[in-house]
């Protein structure tokens, strides 16, 4: 059987501090674990980048001056060494088979 495609799971924020924890741990509760996580923090002027920064053992944090969300999420491709992308928003939370249906599917 081939190697399961690494995923790059993709998640642009600004000023989303209070909301950005769950949304990194229902990416890294994923039952499909070939994955990293990229986190582009768009200029928040809160306390956005240290919360996405106190994951850094466990996932890639950039940062940037703000310049929007499609930005952000081109600076995340820009450095992500994954086959597939997926997109996952500050506000939003993964079940935990969401990965591993859409790989089968692809």
């Amino acid at each position: 059987m081939d190697a399961l495609p690494l995923v790059s799971v993709i998640i642009p924020v600004y000023n989303r501090e209070t909301l950005l924890p769950e949304a990194i741990e229902s990416a890294l509760k994923q039952c499909y674990k070939n994955i990293e996580i990229i986190v582009v923090d768009d200029g928040s002027t809160y306390n956005t980048l240290a919360v996405a920064r106190s994951f850094e053992a466990r996932i890639k944090v950039y940062t940037q001056s703000n310049q929007g969300c499609a930005v952000a999420r081109n600076t995340a491709i820009q450095n992500a060494t994954g086959e597939l992308y997926a997109f996952l928003d500050p506000d939003d939370l993964w079940m935990t088979n969401k990965l591993t249906d859409q790989v089968k599917l692809l």
